[in-house]
């Protein structure tokens, strides 16, 4: 049994600016890992007479990955904001507990651009619970073959993470209370998912 002053430290610690800290340090990662231009090793699948069917480059399942959980992070950080309840009693809510990063933004009213994310969060959200986090899902009809990040991706999955991040700071400027009795107002200055390294 926990007591309330545990609860009180897990809503400090859950709080919708935490989730946004979490996901700016993981886009930072993503922004670190694509500033050489995706170059990095090469891995190429051959058939037996050496004729190269597909290559990817090996920092192509990482970015991708770190992407996912970095847009997974910042839909929590509203989710949070719009139900604290989902942080209450020391423990997350089962409605935080999954990676459906399309189901996830759905049950948020103050998220950006829904049906203008959807495609980009749909393919994102493909790899976090398969191919970009394990060899293989947990049978042959959840096994899918690694996507491989395309320009057009790229650049839809830095913009997302522009507008998620503006329209949050507005919101947490007008302030959270949380389920106990952690409450405040949060002023987040400067480009925190800027693509400038």
């Amino acid at each position: 049994m926990f007591s309330f002053k545990q609860a009180v430290e897990f809503e400090e610690a859950s709080n919708p600016h935490e989730w946004f800290l979490v996901a700016s340090e993981i886009h930072e990662q993503v922004l670190i890992l694509s500033a050489n231009g995706f170059k990095s090793s090469f891995v190429s699948l051959r058939d037996n007479e050496g004729q190269q069917l597909r290559e990817w480059n090996t920092n192509n399942r990482t970015i991708f990955l770190l992407a996912g959980f970095a847009l997974e992070n910042i839909i929590k950080a509203y989710l949070v904001y719009e139900h604290p309840e989902y942080v209450e009693g020391g423990q997350l809510s089962k409605q935080l507990k999954n990676h459906n990063l399309t189901k996830l933004a759905a049950k948020s009213k103050f998220i950006p651009y829904k049906k203008r994310a959807f495609n980009t969060l749909m393919y994102f959200e493909e790899g976090l619970e398969s191919w970009a986090r394990y060899p293989c899902g947990l049978n042959w009809a959840q096994t899918k073959s690694q996507s491989i990040l395309n320009e057009r991706m790229w650049n839809n999955y830095r913009w997302l993470m522009r507008v998620y991040e503006k329209r949050f700071k507005h919101l947490m400027s007008k302030g959270w209370k949380g389920p106990h009795s952690f409450s405040g107002k949060f002023v987040i200055s400067g480009d925190w998912f800027d693509d400038n390294i």
